[in-house]
């Protein structure tokens, strides 16, 4: 380190302080308003994000009740087809138990009639008579088979639309 020179350290600073105010008007300002616009940029891309958040969480809370409404309404309806069944069991029940006591008290009294007709004709009434009973049987076992199947069906159908119903809400 040798010698200090004034002239030289005033035209330094002289060059600096111009380059520094050049950059300061032509580059700095510039700088600043492009990094003042890219903030606003960032600030507004955040609070549309954060809208969206809250957009989203409010429709994922939507759903959820929807959800909850939808199996709600599911269970009712499963309930509601499950005790519908069993009345229709029950009635059908009675009512085949009701057919068959009538068939039974017409049985009676047929088999009591055709016993007073005579021996003779024992044979044929008998063969008649149980052909009569035996279709009446058959036809109740088809009905009985049949209200079964519907019920069957109906469980099925209940089943497809709570499945359905619960791959739309989700």
């Amino acid at each position: 380190m040798g010698h200090f020179d004034p002239g030289l350290f005033f035209w330094s600073l002289a060059t600096f302080a111009g380059l520094l105010l050049l950059l300061s008007r032509f580059a700095f300002k510039p700088m600043r308003e492009l990094l003042a616009q890219r903030e606003q940029h960032i600030r507004k891309t955040i609070d549309e994000a954060k809208l969206a958040r809250d957009e989203a969480k409010q429709l994922v809370e939507d759903h959820r009740a929807e959800l909850a409404s939808a199996r709600k309404e599911a269970r009712d309806i499963v309930n509601t087809g499950s005790r519908m069944v069993q009345e229709k069991q029950q009635e059908s029940e009675v009512k085949a138990q009701e057919h068959a006591e009538q068939l039974i008290d017409h049985a009676k009294l047929e088999i009591e009639r055709e016993t007073q007709k005579g021996l003779n004709d024992l044979k044929g009434t008998l063969a008649t008579l149980s052909i009569r009973i035996a279709r009446q049987v058959i036809r109740e076992d088809l009905n009985e088979q049949r209200h079964a199947e519907l019920a069957d069906q109906f469980i099925e159908r209940l089943k497809k639309n709570r499945n359905a119903n619960a791959s739309r809400n989700d």
